[in-house]
């Protein structure tokens, strides 16, 4: 915001874009300038001039920007937050900033300037290694997102219906203690949402967003093909789920890098090969999403796990989780002598009743009780005979009972009299 990029003239600029943020995505975009796009998250890519960048959260751009030979003015260089992305706009929140390409600083800074029409789609970058399709896959892990509330009330992130919670061990800990029990997904716990992945097998992640919102998606430990990413499906329609025997073809060299988003109500498929032993996690990188539980675990080849010495907890290691509390052996409960035993694992809480619950069918009786209750004593008070003398007494009111009936006559027959009047004119 108000950055100032001092540039020589006719020079070509190697740039590196990188959204650091925790939830907005921003296009990019200059004023009478390209990007050249040589680099995507590490991977280098054929060159694709755009004029504008469109770079959700925790993804890296290498970008070549080449310079004008003039100098006699200055460029406008901007940014803008992806709108679609907010249920609600703050009114200070700032959407639009200014930056300044300055050639020339006795020149005046430029105003802002309207976006472009499009924006680059990733999807359509090819790696320069030539990289072709992986062979297909040998496992699918399939992932459903839903966001919903749980039994105490807070909104929770879910795949599959379970959102993510940390277990009393930690599962790269799990796996180096427990033997060949490791290959088995239920030793991480019921809640860690744990993939157990063979050495070499290609595996695709399908991901079908039942949410109205778009998700940036990282993985850690690789990088993958995006070999399909369905467009925008609008709120008012059905969500649209891959489907293995009716999607897009897919390209022969996918692009591939390690955070991609995921459009509303739609659906992407990922592919990898286990090639890198090791605990890694695959999660929402909207930072209160992953917070709220957005993640699963990719368990990849435990016993080379095992057998990588550079994987080992050391003496020191073993101090610190001592001295914090942190058990480096067993199960996700804990459990070091019966793996498959996970009583008293952190678990989600329980899901909002489909009904009544029993303190609720109490509440409502005795409400409706005092209901009927208050009904019946304003009835019955309002059909019995009022002695006015006794309620002026109980108020501490002077009134002369007599004197006010004799009132209520005489305006009773004056009401008649005008009323007569009135009705033979």
């Amino acid at each position: 915001m108000n950055a100032t990029w001092k540039v020589e003239p006719n020079k070509t600029y190697f740039v590196r874009l990188l959204n650091i943020g925790g939830f907005v995505s921003q296009y990019i975009w200059m004023e009478d300038h390209n990007f050249t796009v040589v680099e995507a998250d590490g991977i280098y890519v054929e060159k694709n001039e755009t004029s504008m960048i469109y770079i959700t959260v925790a993804q890296r751009y290498g970008l070549l920007i080449t310079t004008k030979n003039e100098t006699d003015r200055n460029y406008a260089f901007m940014t803008a937050v992806d709108t679609t992305m907010l249920d609600l706009i703050p009114d200070a929140l700032q959407l639009n900033t200014t930056n300044y390409i300055v050639y020339n600083e006795d020149a005046d800074l430029p105003k802002p300037f309207p976006p472009p029409d499009t924006y680059l789609d990733d999807f359509y970058l090819k790696p320069l290694d030539n990289t072709t399709i992986l062979d297909d896959a040998d496992y699918t892990i399939t992932l459903d997102v839903v966001m919903d509330n749980l039994g105490n009330g807070i909104n929770y992130a879910f795949f599959n219906n379970i959102t993510y919670v940390k277990p009393k061990v930690p599962t790269l800990m799990t796996a180096l203690s427990a033997g060949e029990l490791a290959t088995n997904a239920m030793v991480y716990g019921s809640n860690t949402n744990s993939f157990v992945l063979q050495p070499n097998d290609v595996i695709d992640v399908v991901v079908n967003n039942k949410d109205t919102g778009r998700h940036p998606f990282h993985m850690h430990g690789h990088v993958f093909q995006l070999i399909e990413r369905h467009p925008e499906v609008p709120d008012d329609q059905e969500h649209v789920a891959f489907n293995a025997s009716d999607h897009a073809e897919w390209p022969e060299k996918p692009m591939h890098r390690d955070t991609v988003w995921l459009e509303p109500l739609s659906y992407m498929v990922l592919r990898f090969k286990a090639t890198n032993p090791g605990v890694w996690m695959f999660h929402c990188h909207l930072e209160w999403h992953l917070d709220q539980g957005l993640a699963i675990l990719l368990v990849e080849d435990p016993i080379g796990i095992q057998n990588d010495p550079r994987q080992q907890l050391n003496d020191n290691s073993k101090q610190i989780c001592e001295k914090a509390g942190v058990p480096w052996e067993g199960n996700a409960a804990g459990n070091n002598t019966d793996f498959l035993v996970l009583t008293g694992e952190n678990v989600q809480h329980a899901p909002l009743p489909a009904g009544f619950t029993a303190r609720g069918i109490v509440a409502l009786v005795f409400s409706c009780i005092a209901g009927i209750l208050g009904v019946t004593c304003i009835a019955i008070y309002g059909m019995s005979d009022v002695n006015e003398e006794k309620v002026a007494q109980d108020l501490d009111v002077d009134v002369d009972m007599e004197e006010s009936e004799d009132s209520e006559t005489k305006y009773a027959e004056e009401s008649c009299s005008s009323y007569a009047a009135t009705s033979t004119r």
